[in-house]
């Protein structure tokens, strides 16, 4: 199994290639992730890691455009951000964005009921939003992970059992700390 860990800083993957731009780290390909197509062949990954990195990369879009091309056909992407709601998502001067549990959605080829996604495409069970991009995914899973207190009451499990109530009415009175997702790429 060949794995690529994105933006692996010093705590790369075991077994993994690492990929970042700072030379000061365990990576064995030193490259910006901004800079596009990466150094990398296609189609040569059977599972990827992203941990903490794609909050720090201007272009969402053209990002998981490249994790694609560099993926196998069933490979596992394993991304792991800060939830919207993280209050620390927000004092990293160089995080870009703050992402939801549904911003990979946009990428999914048949994804589950959203409020915020319904459109004429959707109603035909077609891609949601397919003119973003050409790259689909199936969400194997997608996860809110909570500190330590939430884990312990129930809480954390009630708002994965309740994510679309939880985003709009809780996510800032119970913030979450990070967003757990596992892709399954489709070619």
């Amino acid at each position: 199994m060949k794995i690529l860990d994105v933006g692996c800083g010093n705590a790369k993957t075991p077994g993994a290639i690492g990929i970042d731009f700072n030379a000061r780290t365990a990576a064995d390909i030193v490259h910006d992730l901004n800079r596009y197509p990466w150094p990398l062949p296609d189609n040569e990954f059977d599972r990827i890691v992203c941990n903490h990195i794609v909050e720090h990369v201007t272009d969402f879009v053209r990002f998981v455009e490249e994790l694609h091309r560099v993926a196998c056909a069933g490979a596992r992407v394993e991304i792991v951000t800060p939830h919207f709601s993280n209050r620390f998502g927000y004092t990293d001067p160089t995080h870009l964005r703050h992402l939801s549990l549904f911003s990979f959605d946009y990428f999914v080829a048949h994804p589950p009921f959203c409020p915020s996604l319904v459109s004429r495409a959707f109603e035909t069970q077609s891609p949601v939003a397919d003119f973003y991009s050409a790259a689909r995914f199936a969400k194997a899973r997608a996860f809110l992970r909570f500190a330590r207190p939430f884990r312990l009451t129930g809480f954390q499990w009630l708002a994965n059992r309740f994510p679309h109530f939880y985003e709009a009415y809780l996510a800032f009175i119970f913030p979450a700390r990070d967003l757990y997702f596992t892709l399954k790429v489709i070619k």
